[in-house]
């Protein structure tokens, strides 16, 4: 009874800075923008939206094979990318609605379909959130060591954090093979790279004084930025959480970029992923063949 109540008070927490960190985003945009700059702008990004489109594309496939990797580990035969892809995307738009972690309770409904039990299935679920939160901190720390505006302390608790996770992957989970290990979250690492890698190309793109350095830097408090929202249970695909965290930071590292393209690049990358977590979703609908587990 005490973990349920538990549960409910962390979903609502999470649900309520959801709400917090849009109406913080909402408010910044009003500040920054008119109805028809905000158009403006959306007009001067619009010959990339299809390469955002195919990076962020890929970025989800690589966590796919990622998941992929997690769940031939435990389950009792082989089942090709095609069934791995159709149930990833079939469950990954519940973070949406009814918000962040029921998606992978979905997953875990699915488990017997795929011949794994719901203990390992479980397992499966927390190693992957396990492996993407060190690849967030990974990725976020090779980016930043290429920025020029991190102050040192940060820089250096990034690193110790890295150390940290490099020890806690090598000791946790011993069933599954380093190599697996190792595999798995490069793929991750790739995987949340590119979502930063497309909010610094929109930066890139729209901002007169962009240089290497505020590139990688932008990509670095992204990443850091995802991390949060995808760890708020309840929020909505980290809806708010991310985009206000984002601008917190960048607001508190004074980033040499103007507060507008902060928040337009920031809702760009939110309206490409629900974009393509939609794409995936309905692909899923018409995938009746091949699909382990799955009746015609």
């Amino acid at each position: 009874m005490h973990k349920m109540q538990f549960k409910q008070i962390a979903t609502l927490l999470g649900k309520l800075l959801g709400v917090a960190g849009l109406l913080f985003v909402v408010y910044k945009l009003t500040q920054e923008y008119t109805f028809t700059s905000f158009l403006e702008q959306f007009g001067e990004v619009g010959s990339i939206l299809p390469l955002l489109l195919l990076i962020n594309l890929f970025s989800v496939m690589l966590g796919i094979f990622a998941w992929q990797f997690m769940l031939h580990n435990y389950a009792t035969e082989f089942f090709n990318y095609k069934t791995a892809y159709y149930y990833f995307s079939k469950t990954e738009i519940a973070k949406y609605l009814p918000g962040n972690v029921f998606h992978f309770v979905g997953r875990q409904a699915l488990a017997s379909s795929l011949g794994i039990n719901q203990k390992d299935m479980a397992k499966v679920s927390l190693l992957f959130s396990f492996l993407l939160l060190a690849a967030t901190i990974f990725a976020s720390t090779f980016f930043a060591l290429f920025a020029d505006h991190i102050p040192v302390y940060i820089l250096t608790l990034m690193v110790l954090s890295c150390i940290i996770m490099a020890v806690a992957v090598y000791y946790t989970y011993p069933s599954l093979p380093m190599k697996k290990k190792i595999q798995i979250n490069l793929l991750l690492l790739v995987s949340i790279s590119m979502q930063g890698i497309m909010l610094g190309i929109i930066i890139a793109v729209l901002s007169k004084n962009i240089t290497i350095a505020l590139f990688f830097e932008c990509i670095s408090i992204y990443i850091i930025s995802w991390l949060i929202g995808f760890a708020t249970p309840g929020a909505s695909g980290g809806l708010g959480v991310r985009e206000g965290t984002f601008i917190a930071i960048a607001t508190f590292l004074h980033i040499s970029i103007t507060p507008n393209i902060v928040i337009f690049a920031v809702l760009l990358v939110r309206l490409l992923n629900i974009l393509t977590d939609v794409i995936m979703y309905m692909s899923t609908l018409m995938m009746k063949n091949n699909i382990k587990g799955l009746k015609a």
